[in-house]
């Protein structure tokens, strides 16, 4: 915005000081100040100049706006801070008062904390009536300043139409004389054309016309064209002083208006915010001195003088007259009888948490049905889904698929429109069951060994050592292994579409089938090692991934 003394514009070429030492930042730019006369002839001599200073007046407007909009809300906030300050001082005294027949400390302090907090509240009233009244003076320089600068622009526009106009009129009369001179020139080498009796004229080079009618028609073009000449030379000493009256008179008298116009406003502004400035630090002095003064009516001043021990020991001899004494014994538990019938139907057979050679034994084959339904679901229709078993599913989808495998692992179909709609649902209850497994795939007894196997250093020597202790492994263990490594195989195969490499399942089940489940929230130390060895997961899988026909024998046909 511009100062109410000086206009500020940025010269063409700013001067830059010399800084001698390099730590100080980047050489700052100097932006030169004018005075009135030379805003408004370095606006004159500029393209626009006179709409630019229109576009910094509006500017000035909307700021000017914006100062009364913010007063305006400030005063209401302030009223309405004020009003809502008398009104809870006053219920809260008139509540303490019905409530607390009899006085003490703090009821005699409580009572003149409220009556500083009313003084308050009719200090934020007053401060409200003046902050508005602030605003209806910048509304009111804001209506004049806005006509003021209509009157002017509609001036300005009109001596610069008048100049477009002179221009126009000067161009019509260029074209008119252009025209009038080719008219005559063509009349001229026609005439000569005929002239020249030696060149034969042929069909459709033949003149039509006659020697006298050629003569005349170079005659009356040569009046018109000196007609011509004469309007446009005329025209041309019209505009030119017409363009020197609105250069030198017009446009300098309407930037200076304007400019005296911008200037009221921003004098305006400055004034008026610095009288809000003060009101608001009055207001604030007068909050001050009401919450402590030199009277020891202040709000620090009173909270000393209460004594809660004095109040709590008159509270404690009145109330133990009339009162029993408490029952202290412990209330014991008892726990609610749910049928059996209940909870066969909860979780008849359940899926997760089970240990895997007992989920073999109760369901007579080696790999859970869960893990073959949600390979099968994602082999069918998500194998090139981008991030598949990186980004996960939705928590209250992943909950319900959960908890219908629990009920019944047979009845749940995943290809219904109910379980296809997202493939990372599927993905992530597959994973949350093997992390709840109570032991994981790769058997806490076996777990040092594929550890000690994975730092093995030569390739070939750590395929072997996992080749070995996977043999051992329980038969539950070993065939859920091989099922879940074949599938995980076959999703790498489409890692062009689903940017899943095999180092990236690795790092992902890496935790989930040997660190057991990560979500407990008390870790032991086994924990705390398994994840210490994180790597060495990811290591194992990772080996196993890229040497699974190595590692595990072909099916049989």
């Amino acid at each position: 915005m511009l100062s109410s003394d000086s206009c500020k514009i940025e010269s063409d070429s700013i001067s830059e000081f010399s800084m001698t030492n390099s730590t100080t930042g980047p050489e700052p730019k100097v932006i030169r100040v004018y005075d009135d006369m030379e805003v408004i002839t370095k606006l004159g001599d500029l393209d626009g100049g006179f709409q630019c200073l229109l576009d910094k007046v509006k500017q000035d407007l909307h700021a000017a706006k914006d100062v009364a909009l913010f007063l305006k809300k400030r005063a209401a906030i302030e009223e309405e801070y004020g009003k809502q300050m008398n009104k809870l001082a006053q219920s809260m005294s008139e509540s303490y008062e019905k409530l607390h027949y009899k006085p003490n400390t703090y009821g005699t302090v409580w009572t003149s904390f409220l009556k500083v907090h009313e003084t308050i509240g009719d200090q934020r009233v007053k401060f409200a009536s003046d902050i508005a009244e602030v605003a209806d003076d910048v509304q009111i320089m804001c209506k004049d300043t806005e006509k003021s600068r209509k009157q002017i622009k509609e001036i300005g526009t009109r001596h610069d139409r008048n100049r477009i106009e002179s221009e126009l009129a000067l161009e019509k009369c260029k074209q008119k004389y252009d025209m009038s001179s080719e008219d005559w020139e063509r009349a001229i080498l026609a005439k000569n054309s005929m002239d020249d009796a030696h060149i034969p004229k042929k069909g459709l080079f033949k003149s039509n016309k006659t020697p006298t009618q050629l003569k005349r028609q170079v005659d009356d073009s040569c009046t018109k064209a000196n007609q011509a000449h004469t309007a446009y030379k005329n025209q041309l000493v019209t505009t030119n002083a017409a363009r020197q009256d609105y250069y030198t008179s017009q446009l300098p008298s309407d930037i200076k208006t304007l400019k005296s116009t911008g200037d009221e406003c921003c004098t305006a502004i400055r004034y008026q915010l610095a009288r809000y400035a003060y009101i608001f630090e009055e207001a604030l002095t007068l909050d001050g001195l009401a919450l402590d003064n030199d009277e020891g009516n202040g709000l620090r001043s009173l909270t000393e003088k209460i004594d809660f021990n004095h109040d709590t020991a008159e509270s404690v001899k009145e109330f133990s007259v009339k009162a029993n004494s408490l029952k202290k014994k412990d209330i014991p538990y008892q726990e609610y009888p749910m049928s059996s019938t209940a909870l066969n139907v909860l979780k008849p057979n359940p899926v997760f948490a089970v240990d895997l050679t007992k989920l073999m034994q109760r369901d007579g084959q080696e790999i859970p049905s869960i893990v073959i339904k949600c390979a099968e679901a994602v082999e069918k229709s998500g194998l090139n889904t981008v991030g598949l078993y990186r980004i996960s599913g939705t928590s209250t989808q992943i909950q319900r698929l959960k908890s219908a495998f629990d009920r019944s692992c047979e009845t749940v179909d995943l290809s219904s429109e109910e379980n296809s709609g997202d493939v990372n649902n599927i993905t992530s209850v597959l994973k949350l069951w093997f992390r709840e497994l109570p032991d994981p795939l790769f058997p806490q007894s076996s777990y040092q060994h594929f550890m000690n196997a994975a730092k093995i250093e030569n390739d070939r020597m750590r395929v072997l050592g996992l080749h070995t202790i996977i043999n051992d492994l329980p038969d539950a263990h070993y065939a859920t292994l091989k099922y879940i490594m074949r599938h995980l195989d076959k999703v790498q195969q489409h890692q062009e579409y689903n940017k899943m490499t095999t180092a990236n399942l690795s790092t992902i089940f890496g935790m989930t089938l040997l660190g057991g489940d990560q979500n407990k929230s008390i870790a032991s130390a086994e924990d705390n090692q398994r994840l210490a060895d994180t790597h060495w997961h990811v290591k194992v899988i990772q080996t196993i991934l890229e040497n699974y026909s190595l590692i595990f024998e072909p099916d049989e046909e």
